[in-house]
């Protein structure tokens, strides 16, 4: 049965379709144009995926307990919610950060509780659920790092006796990009879920679910999981991985300003606050912190913009046009397809 089932979903998944000509496809010639527009989408992220470092992630082959660097980032996330809480009173646009720490606490959170699932895909070769995975954990580092270096500042007194870490926000940061990846993450989780899940049930009846991007979406017993869910999995992993692409902030930098963050908060506790070694090193992270705000503050609308046209180029690319044999010429309008 012709309907646009197909159009909408390649619509959701960032694709333009002119539907006026895709109405026109027979329902086997429809699954093909989405089949082929999907892989060649997949190949563009993939693509990008391979020029980042994602290595420390990937150790960890989808549980986050094995991760390096997870108790550090709820450690840091920690701090950041006490700072953002400590703040309220005087300045509430602390709230709304707040608000982004427990977001990111909630991915996380999601990542433990399902890391049964993911672990099992993971290992198992399923190509969309090891970049799902991956994504997410990069999205809450970058989220996090954004965090540290555009809304705090270390301030110390004019006799170098104390130092207190206060909200500083660098104004337009929650508009920040990978701010938005981590809220679209906390709302789509349901969908990851179910995904997840899916997958699983396909997994232990021995069905292969990981061949291609048109296996996943119309064999496993499984349009619902795939016209439903599939969108927001590549929606989020092509926001991300492009976002980290686009950015040219390796997630070593993130990572190492989060370390600096831990290890002094921890110093001030263990040693006192006041301590001049403290303030001393302390005064260390602040130089480093307005550098990476300088360079994350003038490169944030940078990115976004040029995520947007690298995105447009490449759906361009994966165009159809009335000469492919998959259209019917009498009765196409422009030529175009996607």
């Amino acid at each position: 049965m012709i309907n646009s089932t197909y159009a909408n979903f390649l619509t959701e998944c960032g694709l333009e379709v002119n539907k006026s000509d895709f109405i026109y496809l027979n329902e086997a010639n429809q699954i093909q144009v989405s089949d082929d527009a999907l892989t060649g989408m997949m190949k563009f992220i993939t693509d990008k995926y391979n020029s980042i470092d994602f290595s420390e992630i990937e150790k960890s082959a989808g549980d986050i307990t094995r991760f390096k660097y997870t108790r550090m980032l709820t450690d840091n996330l920690d701090t950041l919610f006490n700072i953002y809480m400590n703040s309220v009173s005087t300045d509430s646009g602390a709230q709304k950060y707040a608000e982004i720490v427990d977001k990111c606490r909630g991915v996380l959170q999601f990542l433990q509780s399902e890391r049964m699932l993911f672990s099992t895909l993971y290992k198992a070769g399923n190509g969309i659920v090891q970049l799902l995975y991956t994504s997410l954990v990069s999205g809450i580092i970058y989220c996090t790092g954004i965090l540290v270096s555009n809304t705090i500042r270390f301030v110390t007194s004019e006799r170098d006796a104390d130092c207190e870490v206060l909200f500083d926000e660098i104004p337009g940061t929650i508009r920040h990009c990978h701010i938005k990846n981590i809220e679209y993450a906390y709302k789509s989780l349901s969908d990851f879920d179910k995904y997840l899940n899916e997958c699983y049930k396909a997994y232990t009846k021995k069905q292969n679910v990981s061949e291609s991007i048109g296996t996943v979406l119309f064999a496993v017993g499984g349009v619902v999981v795939g016209i439903a869910m599939i969108p927001k999995i590549i929606t989020l992993i092509r926001e991300i991985i492009y976002s980290i692409y686009c950015s040219r902030t390796k997630i070593s930098e993130m990572l190492a300003i989060q370390q600096e963050l831990l290890k002094t908060n921890i110093e001030s506790l263990e040693m006192g606050r006041g301590n001049k070694k403290v303030i001393a090193r302390q005064k260390k992270i602040v130089s480093v912190l307005e550098k990476l705000k300088n360079r994350f503050a003038m490169k944030a609308d940078m990115t976004d913009n040029l995520k947007r046209a690298q995105m447009k180029k490449e759906n361009e690319i994966l165009r159809i046009d009335k000469n492919s044999p998959l259209m019917n010429p009498e009765n196409s309008t422009s030529g175009i397809l996607l």
